[in-house]
Parts: C-alpha cells; structure tokens; sequence
C-alpha cells in the first residue's frame, strides 16, 4: 500500500465559508462518515464484542470513581488512570489501550458532567432560598468551587487545603462573623443533603457505541476501495471497513454499530471557523411555539409547518401503537425506518427555517425565554397531550443556540416566569384569549406569540437574563 494513500489530510472545509470574513473563534461540528456496503458476520461480532468490552469499561469507572470519595481524582485524570492499570483490568477483559484509555476518558468525562450538573442544582436552590445572607452564599459557592474543599465536607474530614486556597478560605470564615463555627457546620450539612439529593451512580447499557484513539486507527485502501483499518483484540492485525467516502481525518473518533444493517457510522468532531457578518447589526426577540416554529417581534413567522409534521409524527406513532396492541405486528423494521424518515425531515425542516430567520434577520443579538421542561416526560398521552409531549423544542433551541454561534451571533436567554401574562406595552398583567393577547389596562392588543417575543426584547434589554444576576458579581456573592 502505497504512502500516498494513507496519508492524513485535512478535512475539508464548506464551500460557503470561503466567501464569509473568519473570525479567531471556533466551534465544533459532528462530521459522520458511513460503512460502504454489508460488514460481514464475522467483522460485526468483533467489533460488537470490542463495543461489550468499552461498555463494562466505563460501567467499571462508573462504579469505582462515581461516589463522593474520588471527587478529586477524577478531574486529576492520572491517579484513575495509572489505578486502573495497576489493578490489571484491562488485561482482564482483554481490550486493547487504544479503546480502553479512550473508554476511561469517556467515563471520566461523564462523572464531571454529573458533578457540574449538581455543582449548578445546588447553587441554584441556594439562589432561591432567601433564608440564606450574602455570606452564606458566598461560603458555599466558594466550598463548591474548590474540589479539595467540597470533598472535605462531603467526607466529614479536615485534609488541609491547598496553599493557594487557604487564604481566600480563611476569609470566606471570617466574613461570617461571630458563631461562625456553627453557621460553617450548618452549611456543610446543606450542602452534604443537596448532594445526596442529586448525585447518582451512573450506568450505561449501550454496547454499540465506543471510541477509540487515533493510533487505534488509519486510513487507506484495499482491493482499489477506501476505507478505515480498526485495531481487533488480535495484536497486531486490524480490519477493514469500506466507506462511502474518500475524507480523511487524524483525532479521537466515535464509533456507532448497527447490527440490523450491518453497518457502522463514525462520529467525527471537528473544529470550523465561526463567521462575521458586517450587515448583522439588530436585536431581535424570538418566542418559540407548538405550532408556530419561531415568532419575532416584529410578528415574522419562520417555520408554520412545525406543528403540523409534528402532529403528522404524533399520530403516526399512536396509531402503531394502537396496531400492535391489537395484532402481532411483524413489521418493526418498517415502522423504524418510516420513523427515522419522518424525524430526519423535520430536523431539515427546523434547520432550514432556522437559517431562512437569519438571513432575513439579520440580527446580532437574539433574546429568547428559557423555556420548562414538557410536562409528563415519562407519562403516555393521547391526542394534544401526546404532541405537547413530544414537542421538540429542545432540538431547536439546540439548533438556534448552535447556528447563532457559528454566524457570530450573541444568543442571550431572559426569564421566562410570566412572559406570556406580561403587556409588552405597559408592563402590566394581562391575559390571553385564544391567539390574543390583551391587557385590561392600557387596551393594548396584539397576536399572543408576538407579545411573548417583544417582552423577550425588552426583558434583554432591561438585564432581565438568566444568570444576569450573579455574572458581573466577580466575588461570587
């Protein structure tokens, strides 16, 4: 095989960014390649059994480095790595480095995840609880801050603290003033029970996706097709995927394996430039919607359709549903394949609006309500409460967040307590009749969905946003 085709390249880059002015920033994006054909049986049941072993893996980490007594190792990253080779696990279930470090890094990550998730629980109810004087919250933002410090008191022990750390510690004590030894042990108990509260052991039962390193891999051809060459648990010796295309890259990869197919998709991150618009200069306010995808104050309407592909979805689901409740149904195969082909559409859909609402635009600013969670998650539902359910307004915020920041955009999320109640005119309380909004003060009137986007602006633009309150605060108060 020839140097020359299995040489790295650089991925290449869009078309479109060309002709826009780069800024220093930049973002990632997922690049996904595809299996060119059938994997054989044989070549799926290695790579399934590579995928079973990166799965107890990371169930292992989880485990072992999950709980309150490793907080500290786990953002050290070396001590669970040099750990876990001493204890000789991976030479137990017989995976090679390249899948197992790439398998611990991932676990790894995971539990930081976890931690930052409670870290943020905590100091929000700590937001919301008024009981609390400056000086508690300042204490317990900074115990939570400082890994050695929010280990000691999850432990009940006295470790000393970082040199570094003990000034700025022995004055958060001595901001508490007189009795502070006792207003130290409550807080530490409040802090102890909003962890236990939160905090859980992870577990993951998806074997059919794994990572593995960029020295567990490289491209080239073989028989005049291209492809990837995968390290097998045979030393050594490396199979051969097909792929669909010819691109070529040199970083850490996420594998996904479809047995049914028989065939694999590689998840790809890349780094891109963001872009700068000199003719973006506005501020906008967005409200999203059931029906309505997006809303702007100024009353365009991006996305109309959404609520009906939504509503197409919906139905498509019950009614597969109630089919197979009635009649052994033989077709699953079917109905996933329509499913994905549904879901794929409306995914085009929401990003084509999307980038139609920018171009348009031409904002530099967005303001948006940061939205609840939809009700009932776990819960059935029938008819309007099924598609309330199902409502994907986390994959478009996901999207508007993304494609403001590729184009340079600033998105800004205000609260969203009463917004839709609020008269965007005066201020004051009014109510909603049908599509109407109307306030019984002023006699302002106006579509409900544009009332929400132009109390988005002005909310942001009064300092109204999430997290506003605490950002400018540089001593955490």
């Amino acid at each position: 095989m020839s140097a020359e085709n299995t040489k790295t390249k650089t991925a290449p880059q869009y078309s479109s960014d060309a002709r826009l002015p780069q800024s220093g920033e930049k973002i990632c994006k997922a690049v996904h390649q595809y299996s060119k054909g059938k994997i054989s049986s044989k070549n799926m049941d290695t790579l399934m059994e590579i995928g079973h072993g990166c799965m107890v893996t990371r169930n292992y980490i989880y485990q072992k480095y999950g709980g309150i007594k490793s907080l500290v190792k786990v953002y050290s990253g070396y001590e669970v790595d040099s750990e876990v080779r001493v204890a000789g696990f991976r030479e137990k279930i017989g995976l090679p480095s390249v899948y197992f470090s790439s398998s611990v890094s991932r676990a790894l990550a995971d539990i930081k995840i976890m931690w930052a998730q409670v870290r943020n629980g905590i100091n929000d109810a700590v937001s919301r609880n008024e009981r609390f004087s400056p000086e508690d919250r300042h204490y317990i933002r900074f115990a939570l801050k400082t890994d050695v410090c929010y280990e000691n008191i999850l432990n009940r022990k006295s470790a000393p603290l970082p040199e570094k750390i003990q000034p700025g510690y022995e004055k958060v004590i001595a901001d508490l003033g007189c009795g502070g030894g006792q207003r130290v042990k409550n807080l530490n108990r409040y802090i102890c029970r909003q962890t236990r509260k939160r905090l859980h052991r992870q577990h993951t039962d998806n074997g059919l996706r794994f990572t593995i390193k960029k020295q567990g891999y490289r491209y080239g051809e073989l028989d005049g097709e291209h492809g990837i060459f995968l390290a097998t648990k045979v030393n050594r010796q490396r199979m051969f995927i097909p792929l669909t295309d010819t691109n070529v890259y040199d970083r850490m990869l996420d594998i996904s394996l479809n047995p049914q197919e028989k065939s694999i998709e590689i998840i790809i991150p890349i780094f891109v430039n963001t872009r700068q618009h000199e003719d973006y200069a506005g501020e906008i306010g967005l409200s999203l919607g059931l029906w309505d995808m997006i809303t702007t104050n100024t009353g365009n309407v991006y996305g109309s359709s959404f609520g009906k592909i939504q509503q197409e979805i919906s139905q498509f689901i019950l009614e597969e549903n109630y089919r197979k409740e009635t009649e052994n149904a033989s077709d699953t195969r079917k109905y996933r394949v329509r499913k994905e082909k549904m879901d794929a559409a409306l995914k085009n859909y929401v990003n084509m609006e999307i980038n139609r609402m920018l171009a348009q635009e031409k904002p530099k600013t967005v303001y948006m309500a940061k939205l609840p969670r939809n009700p009932h998650m776990m819960m059935k539902g029938t008819g309007d409460t099924h598609l309330l359910r199902m409502w994907k307004k986390g994959f478009v915020t996901e999207r508007l967040q993304w494609k403001c920041k590729k184009n340079g955009i600033k998105i800004v999320e205000v609260i969203g307590k009463g917004i839709s109640r609020e008269c965007s005119a005066c201020g004051q309380t009014g109510y909603v009749d049908g599509e109407k909004f109307k306030c019984s003060v002023c006699r302002f009137e106006e579509n409900k969905k544009v009332n929400g986007a132009r109390n988005a602006l002005n909310r942001g633009k009064t300092g109204k946003q999430i997290n506003k309150k605490w950002s400018s605060d540089t001593s955490g108060r």
